[in-house]
């Protein structure tokens, strides 16, 4: 069973699609990285996975008790140490 999958995931702003019928699975060991130019909803998605965004269409689906960790690109906190400890504290999870 995935740990997170998603079901023709579509972004809008107005007319324009930024992505359209995107459908993954993430299973347990999993690792990917996500990767493309500006612009083409990089963002946007990871904020629909988190729950920060919703989606025009389609649908997340996340196994019960799975939580997904999210470091915005701009960064609203007083960083103290190093990113790896900011990512771990309790203000992060």
């Amino acid at each position: 069973m995935p740990l997170l999958s998603t079901s023709s995931l579509t972004k809008s702003h107005g007319a324009t699609d930024i992505f359209a019928n995107l459908t993954f699975s993430i299973e347990k060991g999993a690792r990917l990285g996500l990767v493309g130019p500006n612009g083409v909803g990089k963002t946007s998605l990871l904020r629909i996975l988190v729950g920060e965004d919703e989606a025009s269409a389609g649908t997340v689906n996340r196994l019960r008790g799975v939580r997904i960790g999210y470091l915005s690109q701009e960064a609203d906190f007083k960083m103290d140490g190093t990113l790896w400890d900011a990512c771990h504290s309790p203000s992060m999870n």
